[in-house]
């Protein structure tokens, strides 16, 4: 029953050492000159090794990979945030995005009252992420920082060579990657703070300020499974879900444990069950996780920014008050 506990232990304990290497490059990108980075393997080069040497160079390149990514996913989010008072009362942005897979140029804010319940407010932060995504990597991409997109593009080229239909999908370019990490964590964020809501329903008498306060307190359930690959946190949250029920209900409460002070509710961690089932963790590559799990300025992570947001929109739109 610990298993799952046991190995998210220890692929925080494996992404420690790795965390600071690639905070240290990540800033380190951030004023760098490109004539002075280390050039990257040619493609056709590449291409053309046998595959173990090839997983071996790739091995080498996944920290500046995830670093170009930091720092991309860090600016992207506070945009997010610098943004919030120009598309009020929420700082939504209406972009279409979750309806019809374009973007709005110039879209509206989502107006009050358009937004109640978990699963509209996980399609407008999509839609607002994604919006400001475009955004950023349009303004980076004609800035004297566009080096850095083409250093991603570059990048993904190399990793699609041999790589799966699955893993080209996720890579097919660069908006596409970072959004996928953002798509991803945006959903997580929305899913948890929905089961801490019901979670929370459990102890009578506490308000929603007293709510959002443990919510906010209990983002450990998002880095903990951020700490992960891309193939073990598919794995662990596809066992997070609920059975499929046609309602918003995506997590199971089961798998949460309530912790307390003086019978009150303090915080929300994941329990101790084998939500990885058997499976091994895989050892192809060092564990580096969520390119979003550190901040390269040193501040606040992008996943902490959008779990505070999470909680205080959750607040702000009366999604977490008590059952009358």
């Amino acid at each position: 029953m610990f298993l799952m506990s046991f190995r998210l232990r220890v692929a925080g304990e494996m992404t420690a050492g790795a965390e600071r290497r690639l905070a240290l490059r990540a800033r380190q990108l951030m004023t760098a000159e490109p004539e002075n980075l280390a050039p990257l393997p040619n493609w056709n080069e590449l291409a053309a090794e046998d595959e173990d040497h090839r997983r071996q160079v790739l091995g080498g390149l996944r920290l500046e990979l995830h670093a170009v990514s930091s720092v991309l996913a860090d600016a992207t989010m506070a945009r997010v945030l610098d943004q919030r008072p120009s598309y009020p009362p929420y700082g939504l942005v209406r972009s279409m995005h979750t309806e019809s897979r374009m973007l709005i140029s110039e879209p509206d804010p989502v107006p009050e009252g358009a937004v109640t319940n978990f699963l509209a407010l996980g399609k407008a932060l999509v839609d607002t992420t994604i919006f400001h995504l475009d955004r950023e990597f349009h303004e980076q991409g004609h800035s004297e920082k566009a080096w850095m997109i083409r250093r991603l593009e570059d990048l993904l080229a190399l990793f699609r060579i041999g790589a799966g239909p699955p893993a080209k999908a996720r890579m097919r370019d660069g908006l596409s990657f970072i959004y996928g990490g953002l798509h991803f964590g945006t959903g997580v964020c929305v899913q948890l703070a929905e089961v801490m809501a019901r979670l929370l329903d459990a102890f009578p008498g506490s308000n929603a300020d007293e709510r959002a306060a443990v919510m906010a307190r209990s983002i450990r359930p998002a880095y903990r499974l951020a700490a992960l690959n891309i193939d073990e946190v598919i794995f662990a949250y596809k066992d997070l879900q609920a059975p499929a029920s046609g309602s918003s209900t995506w997590m199971k409460a089961e798998a949460f444990v309530v912790q307390t002070a003086e019978d009150r509710p303090w915080r929300i961690d994941l329990g101790d069950q084998d939500l990885l089932d058997t499976r091994p963790i895989s050892v192809a590559y060092e564990t580096l996780g969520c390119p979003a799990r550190s901040s390269p300025e040193g501040g606040s992570s992008a996943i902490a920014e959008l779990w505070s947001w999470t909680v205080e929109l959750a607040h702000d739109l009366e999604l977490i008050s008590p059952i009358p």
